[in-house]
């Protein structure tokens, strides 16, 4: 199976793609497989509004001629090699807060160049899923996490890795409306790892507007947080 045949790949690439993340030949691979995938242009899309708010969070910045052509170089059409299935694993890695401006400056264009392909989207929809775009405490991408509504099993993709002491572990904390937090459970610390939830994910992330980590002693079931959030962002419902 292809890799843009994995729900959980499609939406940690395209996210990476929109923020930002996602560059040199990885990104060009990723355009190339988008003009005959409609469910890429569909996360692409998807994404694309939902980070689009982070626009009022990011300082104001005079583009330059150099940053207006490399828009226009990543929004032409581009012929790349076919992509191997594990390519994208090893090249989702984290970029610069001026990295993620451009990627949410191409992810206002990126709906335009493909509107083409949008007749498509009604073919190939994503599963509905729980997705969450976390920044570290410097305002750099962080950490994603997806889930599938009724599923009980966590993908999580460290973009920028934090220092975890001994006897220590990641936890997981989801945020409501009200801006109250409670418990997920632990995480493990690796750039690609897995977590079972003990129940579906519509049950544990259908209150979150947030999600944030913290650091906690391990095998310890706080009911708050007792340090700083090494992480947080958004949690994103993706269905109609």
């Amino acid at each position: 199976m292809n890799w843009y045949q994995h729900p959980s790949a499609i939406e940690q690439l395209a996210a990476a793609y929109v923020a930002g993340t996602l560059q040199g030949r990885a990104r060009r691979r990723f355009e190339s497989v988008m003009q005959g995938q409609p469910a890429l242009v569909s996360a692409v899309n998807d994404w694309t509004r939902r980070l689009g708010p982070l626009h009022q969070a990011l300082p104001e910045q005079a583009p330059s001629a150099a940053l207006w052509t490399r828009i226009a170089q990543s929004t032409t059409h581009r012929t790349a090699p076919a992509a191997a299935p594990s390519w994208w694993r090893r090249l989702l890695a984290p970029a610069p807060v001026g990295a993620l401006a451009l990627g949410l400056v191409m992810g206002t264009l990126v709906p335009i160049v493909w509107q083409a392909q949008e007749s498509y989207r009604r073919d190939m929809e994503l599963p509905d899923s729980y997705v969450g775009v976390l920044a570290t405490a410097q305002g750099q991408p962080g950490l994603i996490v997806s889930s599938l509504r009724r599923g009980k099993t966590v993908d999580l993709k460290q973009l920028a890795q934090v220092d975890v002491p001994a006897g220590q572990t990641l936890f997981l904390w989801r945020i409501d409306k009200a801006g109250a937090v409670a418990p997920v459970g632990a995480l493990p610390n690796g750039k690609f790892t897995h977590v079972t939830l003990g129940e579906p994910a519509e049950q544990v992330f259908f209150p979150a507007v947030e999600l944030a980590v913290s650091v906690e002693p391990a095998g310890a079931q706080p009911a708050a947080p007792s340090a700083p959030f090494v992480y947080r962002g958004l949690c994103g419902k993706l269905w109609r």
